[in-house]
């Protein structure tokens, strides 16, 4: 306790001094946040989008098969696809012109012909992908040109049977090759807003 007569306070060791300063106690660091999926990640509903897309989506089947697997005989895709051997080679053959597939040709010794094992190349989807998103943008900025070079310009038939430039309403005189109903002007302003926004997005993607 503290005495009156202008000596220092004496405090106990064991008591706790209330002068003295506490102790910070260590703050942990935050962890740092979890990377966010990256939508660009190749699913197998892309894989399978792009197989359609690109080769037929009778190929589709074959890849769901051949996905995870490495030098199947050609008789066995056919076998657990439900395929006749001659269609299975057409698909794998299309499928190895856009590079998806690879494959090793073997003898078999019993029957003494060549026999192909065929593999799903993962590392081509990638590339083909962005391939494609390429000549998506190139198209889409074709039309864009020549929505924007016709702007106000396009006209459409009532039955939405056809839609045409000024040249081409003026050499059927502005009347509907199909039906013969009188062509209406057509407002193109949101076609092209539209156009750049998908161009805008895949350019994003690349």
């Amino acid at each position: 306790m503290y005495v009156g007569n202008g000596m220092r306070p004496h405090w106990n060791k064991r008591s706790p001094n209330p002068m003295a300063k506490k102790k910070t106690e260590s703050v942990p660091a935050k962890k740092a946040a979890a990377p966010k999926a990256d939508g660009s990640k190749i699913t197998n509903k892309k894989i399978f989008e792009l197989v359609g897309e690109v080769v037929g989506d009778d190929a589709v089947r074959v890849v769901e098969y051949l996905k995870d697997r490495q030098n199947i005989s050609e008789f066995k895709i056919a076998e657990k696809t439900n395929s006749e051997i001659h269609m299975i080679r057409n698909i794998l053959y299309r499928l190895h012109n856009q590079h998806l597939v690879t494959y090793k040709r073997k003898k078999d010794r019993q029957k003494g012909w060549y026999i192909s094992y065929w593999t799903f190349n993962k590392r081509r989807v990638k590339d083909l992908v962005s391939h494609l998103k390429i000549q998506k943008i190139s198209r889409f900025k074709e039309r864009l040109e020549k929505e924007e070079k016709n702007r106000g310009f396009f006209f459409l038939c009532k039955n939405a049977c056809v839609r045409m430039d000024f040249d081409q309403a003026t050499e059927y005189e502005f009347k509907c090759p199909e039906c013969g109903t009188l062509l209406d002007q057509h407002d193109n302003t949101k076609t092209i807003e539209t156009l750049r926004e998908k161009i805008k997005e895949l350019e994003i993607l690349i």
